[in-house]
C-alpha cells in the first residue's frame, strides 16, 4: 500500500463523514477563541486544519494505529478528538498560552489527551538546508518537547501535522531519521488536502 518513501496520497475535497456534535462544539469553542484572541502573540502563527477531513482520516485508521502525535497542536483540537476516537493522544506545541488553553479543552471534554510545551523537533534531528530542512516558520532552536512525557518520537505510531509551506521536506526528514521504522505521517495542506505517507526504512 505504502512504497518506501514514496508519499500516498487521498485528497479529502468533500468528507463523507460530519463531525459527531461533541466535536463540533469542540470545533465551535476553538474557532470563537481563536476570533477573541487572533491580535495576541500567541495566535500568530495558528492556522485551523480541515477538521472534518482530519476526523475522517483518523477514523480510517482506527485499529491500524495506537499512539498519535500532533505536531504544533495549537488550541489541541486534533489531539483531543484523537483522545476521544480512543487513540492514545499526544500533542506539542511551542507556544505556552496555546498549551494552557489546549489543556482547559481537554479538561472541559473529559479524555485523556496531553499536552507539552517546547519543540516537535527532536533534540538529536541533525537540521541540514543542503537536504531540503527548510525551516520557514518551525523553531528549530526549542528544546524538544518529547522528555516531559519519558517518550521519543520513535514511541508514536501516528504523527499529524499542518506543515507550513516549503516546510514539508523538513517534516518528512524528522520522519525518516526519528521516527519509528514503520510510522505514519497525516498532514494537512489547504491547497492538496490529506496526505498519508509510511516511513519504511528496511
Amino acid at each position: 500500500m505504502f512504497p518506501n518513501h514514496k508519499p500516498y496520497t487521498k485528497r479529502l475535497q468533500a468528507p463523507d463523514k460530519t463531525l459527531p456534535p461533541e466535536f463540533k462544539q469542540l470545533t465551535d469553542e476553538a474557532e470563537q477563541l481563536w476570533t477573541e484572541k487572533c491580535d495576541t502573540p500567541a495566535f500568530h502563527a495558528y492556522v485551523s486544519a480541515d477538521y472534518e477531513a482530519v476526523y475522517e482520516s483518523l477514523a480510517e485508521l482506527r485499529g491500524q494505529v495506537h499512539t498519535v502525535l500532533e505536531w504544533g497542536s495549537g488550541l489541541g483540537v486534533v489531539t483531543i478528538m484523537a483522545s476521544r476516537m480512543g487513540f492514545e493522544a499526544y500533542g506539542i506545541e511551542v507556544e505556552p498560552q496555546l498549551v494552557e488553553y489546549a489543556k482547559q479543552f481537554a479538561e472541559a471534554y473529559g479524555n485523556q489527551a496531553q499536552f507539552a510545551q517546547g519543540s516537535f523537533v527532536p533534540d538529536d534531528f541533525v537540521w541540514n538546508p543542503s537536504s531540503g530542512d527548510e525551516a520557514i516558520r518551525t523553531m528549530i532552536d526549542t528544546p524538544g518537547a518529547y522528555g516531559q512525557w519519558d517518550m521519543e518520537l520513535q514511541d508514536f505510531d501516528l504523527v499529524y501535522a499542518y506543515p507550513w509551506p516549503d516546510e514539508r521536506t523538513f517534516y518528512h526528514n524528522i520522519m525518516r531519521d526519528c521516527g519509528r521504522c514503520d510510522a505514519l505521517l497525516l498532514s494537512y495542506d489547504a491547497r492538496e488536502g490529506v496526505e498519508l505517507v509510511r516511513f519504511n526504512k528496511g
